[in-house]
């Protein structure tokens, strides 16, 4: 990685935990070059604006969850793997890039129009990931017939698991007990761990 990669990701990094504590809208500039020990001209070298700053913040966790799971859903493993490691990818995601995903959550609608629209097919197409593998899975049998609009959730019980947790609560726990509930409520009765 090249120094000056290196300083924008650094950019990026420091940006999501301000913004994450103080709000897009409540952190400033002279905020931002403080907390990253750049001045104007260095940090608008690797950055065009405060907007794509942000666009970019959210991109980032979203195409990397894109990526694992696209792997995830092409795997020849059984629906109920795949569904579990759905969950413990994602919540491995949250707790590694937690800052990242709070500014996904809360600052969507500081977004342009064109900004949000490109969020929202990057969300739409991470969950049919989910519904791929539910499918799946009510197809073979291990998980029972049931609507799938419930995934549009999925994020949110993640995130907000997250964030109303404890400070320094192991997100290994907090995966392991959403994942608990989520398979259990989607496993067919034979299927079901007792």
């Amino acid at each position: 990685m090249s120094r000056g990669e290196e300083t924008r990701e650094r950019i990026v990094r420091v940006s999501a935990d301000l913004f994450a504590q103080r709000g897009y809208h409540g952190t400033g500039l002279s905020e931002l070059l403080a907390a990253t020990g750049l001045g104007k001209g260095g940090f608008y070298h690797h950055i065009t604006s405060k907007e794509d700053l942000l666009l970019e913040i959210m991109l980032e966790p979203i195409n990397r969850a894109l990526r694992v799971a696209a792997a995830i859903t092409a795997s020849p493993e059984r629906p109920v793997t795949k569904l579990a490691t759905l969950g413990r990818e994602l919540g491995r995601s949250m707790g590694d890039d937690l800052s990242a995903w709070t500014v996904f959550l809360r600052e969507y609608s500081s977004l342009s129009d064109a900004d949000k629209e490109q969020v929202l097919v990057l969300r739409r197409t991470y969950l049919d990931h989910w519904r791929t593998v539910l499918a799946e899975g009510i197809q073979t049998g291990d998980f029972r017939d049931i609507d799938l609009a419930f995934v549009e959730s999925v994020f949110g019980l993640f995130i907000y698991t997250f964030l109303w947790s404890e400070p320094g609560a192991p997100g290994d726990h907090l995966t392991s007990v959403i994942m608990d509930v989520l398979l259990r409520g989607v496993q067919a009765n034979e299927n079901r761990r007792t």
